[in-house]
């Protein structure tokens, strides 16, 4: 028994020792994010963006978010010359001001993905392709989530 609970002790020393020498801690600082969104009623990013904010925090920021650019180039043909595979990629400009309206950071957020094995469907390769544009999105809001992070801790 006792032989067993030294081992368990032993084994709890040596992962937490492990987990803080690789810099795993846990959040000291976990502020909530909220902002003044300023977009087309139509934009999905926008929308998107709305979503992963705390309503109830404070908004410190305001976001102007202008119209997502998609671009499709075709990366690759088959022996019949259609599209086999696309380089997509998503392009979104953001300007972040704070309270008193001086800009924080603008630029052009931006994620790009590769597409192959296109079906010989073209509704399926529509579906496909929205659905790529989705992921990317979701990859530049947390780009962006990720920079407000850092100007609010500031």
């Amino acid at each position: 028994m006792i032989v067993m609970s030294k081992i368990n002790l032993l084994a709890v020393i040596l992962i937490t020792t492990l987990l803080s020498s690789c810099g795993f801690h846990t959040p000291v600082k976990n502020t909530e994010l909220n902002a003044v969104i300023v977009s087309d009623k139509s934009n999905a990013f926008a929308n998107e963006l709305q979503k992963r904010f705390n309503q109830e925090a404070v908004q410190n920021l305001t976001i102007q978010i202008g119209a997502e650019v998609q671009k499709q180039l075709t990366a690759s043909y088959t022996a019949t010359n259609t599209a086999n595979s696309y380089t997509l990629t998503l392009s979104v400009p953001i300007k972040i001001l704070n309270a008193d309206k001086e800009i924080l950071l603008s630029q052009d957020l931006t994620a790009r993905t590769y597409l192959s094995k296109m079906t010989t469907s073209s509704q399926a390769d529509r579906l496909q392709i929205e659905e790529a544009y989705t992921q990317l999105r979701y990859t530049v809001i947390k780009k962006l989530i990720r920079r407000l992070s850092k100007l609010n801790e500031n």
